[in-house]
């Protein structure tokens, strides 16, 4: 039914292939795939080996599993139809958008039906007098702001995938960003949603209202619930107005101490940059080995700083970059590299924005984890993760979010055989994850639970909210069709 590649879940009581042992629900028969097939036309529809292999995994690396089949609609009616038909006759579905998450969240673990919706890419409207943009969840999130820009309007949240993921996988998991910092993240933008329910009613929740204090909001509750509550098939996105200019600095550190404190007086000089993003040493070396190039700062480098600033006028910019260098420089800066033309600002961006493909070209495989601390205690995770890495033999690297302390940590693979690489992973994110905890953090700061997260969530929430989690699940969804075996 299904295959995996390495061990897709990690922890304790984890079994992949749970999702349909009780019986509940039920792998669909070729019968019944037929007549989902005759409701929404046969080229929606398919089973087959080569159809099906390309939705069996995500950029996590280490999750995989062939679905049943794939149903790909390309409008609202077709998806209510094909879950009306799932609730029917009890059968998973997994909503995927473009498959770039990074925790299995889209993955048919255990089994299920992808119900895709990527052919659902249309930007259906924006309207300038209202700040705020309404779209289909296929949409590539590089489109909206590219419309945006048209109009002299922003779309601020950009995460480091932008260009590939979709803005319905962006709403499902809360993505974020490097402009986080400053603008907030995807859920800051959710204005409504169109979502289709497990049973097929189609529901409308919000709009173009900037305020709503009207009843319980379940928009909000949409976001980040990663396809187990509901299907979103439109969204409406709020945006903002264009900054005139923007510079990026480039500023390489001795070590990421030196980095961590720098940004912490940066945000503390008044100074709210767009963006305060890091690289540890072992990224800065993924990033050299990918583009085959040396990066500024040379051997003496021990962490990256980049910082986004923008503003309207060159005045302005100029002294508040005057002062981010002054800062910096006082926190032990090897060097402030400052670009303005958007060409140049790119190639700074190169080295941070090629981190995925790059550790992936190093390590074969990575184990993931997109960690959240207090900004102030990212030092600590980052000498926590270093340490866990090697007293289980494994390369740690870590980058991310310094401006908001969402940490990107990636273990790397190597040469490990199958059952080696699972059991030092593993143990490694284990001892991650505690240190996490100890740092008043959480195991996720954009990237979502997944199935890969999950066997960690009660070690930082207490039972009673797992308990409101789970029957706001029940609520929704009470067969448990839609992305079973994730988050919860």
């Amino acid at each position: 039914m299904t295959g995996q590649r390495g061990s897709p879940i990690q922890g304790p009581g984890a079994s992949p292939g749970a999702v349909c042992s009780s019986g509940r629900l039920r792998r669909p028969t070729d019968a019944d795939l037929a007549a989902l097939a005759g409701r929404i036309g046969r080229d929606r529809v398919s089973a087959s080996p080569e159809s099906v292999e390309r939705y069996a995994r995500d950029e996590s690396t280490v999750v995989e599993a062939r679905p049943w089949a794939v149903v790909r609609p390309r409008s609202t009616a077709e998806v209510a139809e094909t879950l009306r038909w799932a609730s029917a006759g009890r059968f998973p579905v997994v909503p995927r958008g473009a498959g770039t998450g990074v925790a299995g969240g889209a993955v048919a673990v255990g089994g299920g039906v992808v119900l895709s919706l990527e052919r659902m890419d249309r930007i259906v409207e924006l309207d300038p007098e209202n700040l705020a943009v309404t779209v289909e969840p296929g949409v590539i999130t590089a489109r909206i702001d590219d419309e945006a820009r048209r109009h002299g309007l922003f779309y601020p949240p950009d995460p480091a995938s932008l260009e590939s993921c979709s803005i319905g996988g962006n709403v499902a998991v809360g993505a974020g960003g490097a402009r986080a910092v400053k603008y907030g993240t995807t859920r800051d933008y959710v204005l409504g949603l169109e979502v289709v329910l497990a049973d097929g009613e189609v529901l409308e929740l919000g709009g173009k209202n900037v305020k709503d204090a009207t009843g319980y909001h379940l928009r909000d509750l949409l976001v980040g619930s990663e396809g187990t509550l509901g299907v979103i098939t439109r969204i409406t996105l709020r945006l903002v107005p264009r900054p005139g200019r923007r510079v990026v600095l480039l500023v390489p550190f001795p070590s990421i101490h030196h980095a961590a404190r720098a940004v912490t007086a940066v945000l503390g000089a008044r100074v709210l940059p767009a963006a305060a993003e890091f690289m540890d040493d072992v990224t800065i070396e993924a990033a050299r080995r990918y583009l085959g190039r040396d990066l500024p700062g040379g051997d003496a480098v021990g962490a990256y700083v980049f910082l986004e600033l923008d503003g309207e006028t060159p005045a302005a910019l100029e002294a508040e970059t005057e002062r981010v260098a002054g800062v910096v420089q006082a926190h032990g800066a090897l060097d402030v590299l400052a670009a303005e033309d958007p060409g140049q600002q790119e190639r700074l961006w190169e080295s941070r924005r090629c981190l995925g493909e790059a550790l992936r070209a190093w390590g074969r495989q990575l184990g993931k984890a997109d960690v959240v601390v207090p900004r102030a205690r990212v030092p600590e995770l980052v000498e926590a993760v270093r340490g866990a890495g090697q007293r289980h033999g494994l390369v740690a690297a870590s980058f991310g979010h310094a401006g908001d302390g969402n940490v990107h940590v990636n273990l790397l693979r190597g040469d490990l055989a199958d059952g080696e690489w699972d059991r030092r992973r593993s143990q490694a994110l284990a001892e991650i994850m505690e240190a996490v905890k100890a740092l008043g953090g959480l195991p996720s700061g954009e990237h979502g639970i997944g199935v890969l997260k999950r066997p960690y969530l009660h070690r930082f929430l207490p039972a009673r909210a797992l308990a409101l989690m789970a029957s706001v699940k029940t609520a929704f969804d009470p067969l448990g069709i839609l992305n079973p075996g994730k988050v919860m």
